[in-house]
């Protein structure tokens, strides 16, 4: 049987250490696989990233798409259309540069939920997070109405683009708001298929709203017919929190976990020393295998 073909975007800020973040899809992950950065640190990412396999590729990030919310959805929808112009996937991985692989078959196990639902097309931190606590989504869903009335007005093509997609994920059932946390989430094959049939992943507009990437994301995935799933409540393999790590790391690791956000701070530990935690417990792996 053909393993399941997994392809992670990950977007490169300034200040991410990416190589590490790069070194963690490698060590828990297999061919058939392909890792899209999308660079935008000025650093000149490409050969020293693309050296490390020839499963990586680097590509600029899009001009005229400065930041985070809507830009930073501009340059994941860049690397969404790289990998659907040359990689034949079954699960996309979307990870930001400050989380963490931290264990084995991500891809089988969110295939293996995909299987379950034809229509589920996303899996993320959705209706809870890792410790069970109910997540809300009143702000996104402020925002949205807000752009999509007299606030958008100052940007007439974002609010017409906005308003045709609340319209069309409204029609499907979509909650104002909803979405999974965005330090990872993974969707399928189809749901990336059907959004790009639409024409969605080249929205340039949308660099200029203040929803973040991931509502947009969750508003395309809706809007294009598929639904949202768990895949970061407590016994899920996602553990994930907007600022610093959901738990210690040891805990995480015990907790068989496999991928995790953000690794910038936990407790008294500093991002260095996080990922140096995590780096031992890849190099403790690999010695153990046979």
């Amino acid at each position: 049987m053909r393993s399941t073909a997994l392809a992670v975007v990950i977007p490169a800020g300034p200040a991410d250490n990416v190589s590490d973040t790069v070194a963690s899809v490698l060590h828990f992950t297999t061919s058939p696989r392909l890792i899209v950065v999308v660079d935008d640190t000025d650093q000149k990412l490409q050969s020293s990233l693309e050296a490390q396999s020839s499963d990586i590729r680097v590509i600029p990030a899009p001009a005229r798409a400065p930041g985070a919310l809507g830009g930073l959805w501009v340059k994941l929808a860049a690397g969404y259309r790289c990998v659907l112009e040359t990689f034949p996937f079954d699960v996309l991985l979307r990870l930001d540069a400050d989380a963490l692989v931290i264990g084995s078959d991500i891809a089988e196990a969110a295939m293996g939920r995909f299987k379950t639902d034809a229509y589920l097309g996303m899996l993320g931190s959705y209706r809870v997070g890792p410790d069970g606590t109910p997540r809300s989504w009143k702000d996104a869903a402020d925002v949205l109405r807000g752009e999509c009335g007299l606030r958008g007005l100052d940007r007439p093509r974002m609010r017409s683009v906005l308003r045709i997609l609340r319209s069309a994920a409204t029609e499907n059932g979509y909650v104002s708001g909803e979405h999974p946390l965005g330090g990872a989430y993974l969707h399928s094959a189809a749901a990336v298929r059907a959004i790009a049939s639409r024409g969605w992943l080249d929205l340039p507009a949308l660099r200029h709203s203040h929803l973040g990437e991931d509502h947009l994301f969750a508003l395309l995935t809706v809007a294009a017919g598929f639904r949202i799933g768990d895949f970061g409540g407590p016994d899920d393999p996602l553990a994930l929190r907007w600022k610093g790590l959901s738990a210690a790391p040891a805990d995480l690791l015990a907790s068989n976990k496999l991928v995790v956000h953000s690794v910038r701070f936990w407790d008294h530990l500093g991002e260095d020393e996080i990922r140096a935690i995590f780096a031992e417990a890849r190099r403790t792996s690999s010695d153990s295998d046979p």
